[in-house]
């Protein structure tokens, strides 16, 4: 099993980053990482499509898990030989003012050190850039009103 964990610190209310986190028509605007089609209700399957820098589109259908307002989505998919466990963590910062914002990837299969070891720097990337996007979407909704 291999976790990858990849964290930014948003300034404004968990409310604010949760709401631009699941308005997922508006991903296009911010998210060059993952697009969305579907109810984000645990037990649900939605579309999806994970475009990691230097690798081509991936479409898979992940099993949503959690989803617990404010605070936490997960769920889980699998392709090729890999099991994955994706959370976005929203943990309030600054008494509130702030969030914590993480995904947290666990990774588990057969093939999951050779998958790993060869697109966990690229991964990682994605990672970092959605979070950037999220911050500065969440900071603009916020300003906006």
């Amino acid at each position: 099993m291999r976790e990858l964990s990849v964290s930014v610190e948003i300034p404004v209310p968990p409310e604010t980053v949760w709401r631009v986190l699941t308005d997922t028509s508006a991903y296009p605007q911010w998210n060059t990482l993952l697009r969305i089609e579907g109810e984000m209700s645990p037990g649900q399957t939605v579309d999806a499509q994970l475009s990691v820098p230097g690798l081509p589109t991936v479409s898979f259908s992940p099993e949503i898990l959690t989803v617990d307002p404010g605070h936490e989505i997960r769920w889980r998919s699998g392709f090729l030989g890999v099991s994955a466990e994706h959370a976005f963590l929203l943990e309030p910062i600054d008494g509130g003012s702030g969030t914590r914002f993480t995904q947290y990837e666990e990774i588990s299969g057969p093939l999951t050190a050779r998958v790993v070891d060869r697109l966990a720097r690229r991964l990682r990337r994605g990672f970092e850039q959605m979070n950037v996007g999220l911050r500065r979407h969440a900071v603009t909704v916020a300003a906006d009103g």
